[in-house]
């Protein structure tokens, strides 16, 4: 029996611990112990209710991130959001040792978990690093996860260089504390662990496809309530949109006697769906293998796998990116021709749902139903089952 640390450490919401899901599964399959250090536990019974795992609280710094850079555009400027000086990074180490102390890990696997992979260099135990693309930071660029789309200026390549320059010096001098060795690249923190586990596509890695790495598909998604669809238009849409303030511009086109809107939200506020009768709204997750089958077009944030499940099934999403991380998904989908990108103003509102009709009305756009199949969460139990079945206690750490 080995002992398994799953770490997520930033982000937010359900998805990473969907994510990090089959992970917990495969691992108690196999027999081994699981523990589990999240950031956010209130969601953790939601996906893991009754698992006989050990949980604790993430170290976390609880303050809004610094915006250090006019624009991010790398994974080193990205992290150096949460831990900006040495004495953040140091203290954020020393409580992961407190866990790794009490865990005696064989295994840890790092889901958005930066600090956690930095307190990990020299230690013995196996370390896997999971996400999207986004996550999961390319290291065969110039820079540290550099980010696709950025312009080749003087200006943008003196950021990335002070980037990645910063992140170094950082985990250099909290490694200088910790009586440990220096490393020689900020790329470091990524390659020298054992594997990098990417759940996503290769259509839909953000930066581009890569070839070093795993592409294993998303993680079987909970199920979800009955898809119901209102009684109006022949067009089925359904639509999975957090509030932002033009938000009810969106709803007038979708409340359209050619429409049936189905949408799913959170966060909308009952006063704001009074206003809009025709469209049925529902506050929990819908079975999103109905949707696939039955929807004409989804309109979404751009979130990962709710993106990537309605790509498999060859729907035209028209996608509202509200963060960097989902415009660059939202630029992939659409550049293959299954989307169409709309600013959060609604500038453009009449010609992208002109657009998106037009990509509805042509019908759905082909994709490998086996290759689907394996790539929604098939693929993923099938690798994880072979890792965790031959997975051996870690030699003793000597440092």
């Amino acid at each position: 029996m080995a002992r398994v640390l799953c770490a997520w450490e930033m982000g937010s919401a359900l998805g990473h611990l969907v994510n990090l899901k089959p992970f917990v599964d495969a691992a108690l399959k196999a027999g081994h112990q699981v523990t589990l250090a999240a950031k956010e536990l209130q969601n953790i019974g939601t996906v893991m209710r009754g698992y006989p795992i050990t949980v604790f609280q993430a170290p976390y710094l609880h303050r809004q991130p610094r915006k250090i850079y006019p624009q991010l555009m790398s994974y080193s400027q990205l992290i150096l959001q949460r831990f900006e000086t040495v004495d953040e990074l140091e203290i954020l180490c020393r409580a992961w040792d407190g866990i790794f102390g009490e865990v005696k890990p064989d295994l840890v696997i790092y889901d958005f978990a930066p600090s956690a992979m930095i307190a990990s260099l020299h230690r013995p135990w196996q370390k896997w690093i999971t996400g999207n693309g986004f996550l999961v930071p390319r290291t065969d660029l110039p820079y540290l996860g550099l980010f696709p789309r950025v312009p080749k200026t003087p200006d943008n390549e003196h950021q990335l260089r002070h980037g990645d320059a910063r992140l170094l010096t950082t985990v250099n001098a909290v490694l200088a504390r910790r009586g440990l060795s220096a490393i020689a690249d900020v790329r470091d923190i990524i390659t020298r662990s054992d594997r990098r586990l990417l759940l996503t596509l290769p259509e839909l890695d953000h930066g581009g496809v890569r070839q070093a790495e795993e592409y294993l598909g998303v993680a079987k998604q909970l199920p979800g309530r009955e898809a119901v669809w209102p009684a109006y238009g022949d067009c089925r849409v359904f639509a999975y949109l957090a509030a932002f303030p033009m938000l009810e511009s969106m709803l007038e086109k979708l409340s359209g006697a050619e429409f049936s809107t189905l949408i799913y939200s959170r966060d909308i506020n009952d006063g704001v769906k009074s206003r809009f009768p025709q469209i049925r709204f529902v506050d929990q997750p819908v079975d999103m293998e109905a949707v696939a089958e039955q929807a004409d077009m989804v309109v979404n944030m751009a979130g990962h796998t709710t993106s990537a499940q309605c790509f498999m099934a060859g729907i035209p999403q028209l996608m509202i990116p509200l963060r960097q991380e989902q415009f660059y998904l939202a630029s992939r989908v659409a550049a293959q021709g299954y989307g169409v990108v709309l600013g959060k103003d609604m500038k453009h509102l009449d010609a992208a749902m002109n657009s998106i009709l037009a990509l509805a009305r042509a019908g759905r756009r082909p994709f490998d139903s086996r290759r689907r199949a394996l790539l929604s969460g098939a693929l993923l139990e099938q690798r994880l089952a072979q890792l965790f079945a031959t997975l051996q206690p870690a030699p003793s750490d000597d440092g």
